[in-house]
């Protein structure tokens, strides 16, 4: 997926979640998010730095530019803090041949 893809479905999950009700850390609505990291980090989006990046700042400058409303709601401030959290927890992930389930990321 490409960045434009990922912020386009992020945005639209968002405004979802925050219009349909429902907690962030429910399922499918985490799940759904985590899914759009996971394909963000097999793009190699968020293994590097600069502007063609998926960190957290980026993220937010992208989004910002696109439709700064979405920052108003619940959901945008749970995503934010998740987004970091699993960025570093996969980063940091001690891969090993065993764990792999054949799914990406993993």
């Amino acid at each position: 997926m490409s960045i434009d893809e990922i912020v386009n479905e992020i945005i639209q999950l968002v405004r979802a979640r925050d219009t349909n009700g429902g907690h962030f850390h429910q399922e499918p609505y985490k799940g759904d998010f985590f899914r759009l990291f996971i394909a963000a980090w097999d793009a190699g989006l968020l293994k590097r730095t600069g502007p063609n990046t998926l960190k957290l700042d980026s993220l937010i400058s992208i989004v910002g530019d696109r439709d700064p409303t979405i920052f108003d709601g619940e959901t945008w401030l749970m995503l934010c803090a998740a987004w970091p959290e699993w960025d570093y927890a996969w980063a940091n992930a001690k891969r090993d041949s065993s764990l792999d389930d054949g799914l990406p990321g993993g």
